[in-house]
């Protein structure tokens, strides 16, 4: 990694790829007080950019935009505090909601109709507000695509949905293209001059800066919960129904073999693990979980070793149809590197 503080703007902007695209953060996140000021400067900036589009967005009347827009308005409030070192213990200030938040979620509810996208863009929001329009835009999704696990991911109580789990057989999260998606409109909103020097990103060419804003932009949304499908699935949880093991284990197989983003392969190979009953499912497991970290090692060195920490690589690589998810992209990041999908013999994860 360059620095703490490319990092820490990637996330917000558009620095590098190697932070916005699920890369570990560095350890040691002490910041000089100059990159503290830069940081907030950077963080300002990107504030006001996120408020200024999402209004320009809003203004369309289209159900895409106006879920992205109302995702958006939480980015736009979420400053710190003034003299405040990010990472530390001083909390952001406090901002109410912006009541146009909730209008244009509604609105946005009552046009997605079977737009996929569109009505998991109204996921993105803060989990804790819009709960009535959240639950229809699930409920569209899992109508739209039932055999697709991510909306029962992010509809949570495992319990009762697991006794169902063979209906699965994808784990689809449609990652990339939201993120074609959200590109494309940051390139059709692009940050002014001023904005774009506070980003850091001002020798980037348009689709490049957009390609890592909407990186960072999608690694600041809320997640689906987890917690109910990993209580349900280990221990003596597991015992508590038949079939309740082979529910688990084919869930773990699903996301294993098929999730579009690496947070998804690693949670499925996190419930293979859990569930494995002998020593030939948790050797399968364990196997799985080496080569995930060689892979996601190689990929962050493959990526920071180029000049500019593998963005025009990946914006080009999300120029091609072929890249449908996470894993088409890692293994061409690797292949062009020359490295080895798999780890050697003997190779360990590093510990730290």
């Amino acid at each position: 990694m360059k620095s703490t503080l490319s990092c820490l703007i990637a996330l917000l902007s558009a620095a590098t790829f190697a932070c916005a695209a699920q890369v570990p953060m560095p350890g040691d996140t002490r910041m000089s007080p100059q990159e503290a000021a830069q940081l907030q400067a950077a963080q300002e900036a990107s504030a006001a950019y996120h408020a200024r589009i999402a209004a320009e967005l809003a203004a369309t009347g289209q159900p895409r935009e106006l879920a992205f827009a109302a995702a958006l308005r939480p980015l736009a409030d979420r400053t710190p505090s003034q003299g405040a070192v990010p990472g530390g213990d001083t909390p952001s200030q406090a901002i109410p909601q912006d009541p146009r938040e909730a209008r244009w979620r509604q609105l946005a509810s009552a046009r997605a109709g079977s737009d996929v996208l569109a009505n998991i863009l109204l996921l993105q929001g803060d989990p804790s507000t819009g709960a009535a329009t959240r639950e229809q835009a699930l409920e569209r999704w899992q109508r739209l695509e039932p055999d697709n696990l991510a909306p029962r991911l992010f509809a949570g109580d495992a319990e009762a949905w697991l006794p169902q789990a063979g209906a699965y057989a994808r784990l689809d999260m449609h990652y990339y293209e939201r993120l074609r998606w959200i590109q494309a409109e940051l390139v059709a909103h692009p940050p002014r001059a001023v904005e774009r020097a506070m980003f850091g990103g001002a020798n980037m060419a348009p689709d490049e800066a957009a390609a890592i804003g909407a990186a960072g932009i999608l690694a600041a949304v809320a997640l689906p919960g987890l917690r109910t499908l990993t209580e349900a699935c280990r221990g003596d949880a597991l015992d508590a129904t038949p079939t309740r093991r082979a529910d688990c284990r084919h869930v773990g197989r699903v996301a294993a073999d098929t999730a579009d983003t690496s947070m998804g392969i690693s949670i499925g190979i996190g419930l293979l693990e859990a569930t494995a009953a002998n020593p030939a499912q948790r050797t399968e497991a364990q196997a799985l979980r080496r080569r995930q970290d060689w892979q996601m090692i190689q990929w962050n060195r493959a990526a920071t070793s180029q000049p500019d920490d593998g963005a025009a690589q990946f914006v080009r690589l999300l120029r091609d149809p072929a890249v449908r998810g996470e894993r088409d992209l890692v293994e061409r990041v690797l292949a062009e590197a020359g490295i080895a999908l798999d780890p050697p013999a003997g190779w360990e994860m590093p510990r730290r």
